[in-house]
């Protein structure tokens, strides 16, 4: 009889989806600095783990670009929860491969209307700043205050940028020369600035490597990039150009995963994101600007440049011609 019980109500569970309990584990996809020894995931991925009682599996996919096209690779099958690290420029082709789900934060009030995305629901912000060309103050002598400058002859071989077809901050660039000068303008300026390109890097990080090891006195990187140096190398001769024109903004976001099976702690994710504990530790993990404004920044951030204009593309306009705005720039750079 006991036998009898139990298989009628084994078989109960099954039919009605209960015989499984909901996962316990949040597999999240992101880019390599993330996962570093001093990235913030090593913050804040123990914090959520012991708040959730989970496990939290964080995956590195290369940079921005690489991260964007294993989700859109992995579309049938997908094989993560969460993805970090997708930003405003990069949005429009997630939309149209449809790699993501919708999710507006029970406390997304916290994120000012300014930082938030065009398109709301598909990305949490949890961090912002602005693209900009880091120097050796040392080694550079020519005054770098417009995109124009970046074309005086002294800067020869000497700026490392990263593949805006690879790089969230590559792409960026290119949106920006193109705010800056329009299309086709742009083509102009990169036709003069291929003479001063060192090397074009996959992703942020070897950028930043060689730019440490003393290889390239000039690389791409971010207006809050100087408040690293000043913190965790002490030295101020690491400067970020500020360019009149204005600089384009990064904001980087949270999405859930076409197709999770974890959507709950997903979602409990992204709601953490926007929390005090993990927004503390974005200034001395992500050196960007945390989007929870009542996050106090550390003094080194006095360090940082603050553009007066920030730009940013119609996303309309993005989504549209970005394919054609990137073959257009591997033909001058690459191809030439």
């Amino acid at each position: 009889m006991k036998v009898k019980v139990l298989i009628v109500f084994s078989l109960f569970l099954f039919l009605f989806g209960c015989a499984e309990p909901e996962e316990k584990d949040l597999t999240i996809y992101t880019y390599d600095s993330m996962v570093s020894e001093y990235g913030l995931g090593q913050k804040v991925i123990p914090k959520f783990e012991e708040k959730c009682n989970c496990k939290v599996k964080l995956v590195s996919k290369g940079d921005a670009g690489q991260l964007l096209s294993t989700l859109v690779l992995e579309k049938e099958n997908p094989k993560a929860d969460l993805v970090i690290g997708i930003d405003n420029s990069m949005l429009p082709k997630a939309i149209e491969n449809d790699v993501l789900e919708k999710f507006t934060p029970k406390n997304i009030e916290i994120v000012p209307e300014n930082v938030r995305f065009y398109k709301e629901g598909y990305l949490t912000p949890y961090d912002y700043g602005f693209i900009a060309f880091v120097y050796d103050s040392e080694k550079i002598e020519v005054k770098l205050d417009s995109m124009d400058s970046l074309l005086d002859k002294s800067l020869e071989n000497k700026i490392v940028i990263q593949n805006p077809s690879t790089s969230s901050p590559g792409l960026a660039l290119l949106l920006w020369t193109i705010k800056v000068y329009g299309d086709p303008g742009y083509k102009e300026f990169w036709r003069e600035f291929k003479q001063n390109i060192l090397i074009v890097t996959d992703g942020w990080d070897e950028a930043a490597g060689l730019f440490r090891t003393g290889e390239t006195p000039m690389y791409l990187s971010y207006a809050t990039s100087p408040p690293y140096y000043v913190e965790f190398e002490e030295t101020d001769k690491f400067l970020a150009a500020e360019f009149k024109e204005g600089h384009y903004i990064q904001i980087e976001g949270i999405g859930i995963v076409k197709g999770t099976k974890n959507r709950k702690l997903a979602e409990e994710f992204i709601e953490f994101s926007l929390e005090e504990e993990f927004q503390k530790e974005i200034p001395f993990t992500q050196f960007m600007f945390p989007v929870n404004q009542k996050v106090e920044l550390p003094k080194a951030f006095e360090y940082a440049v603050k553009p007066l204009k920030h730009l940013e593309l119609d996303a309309e306009l993005i989504e549209e011609k970005q394919e054609e705005w990137i073959s257009e720039w591997e033909k001058i750079i690459i191809s030439d």
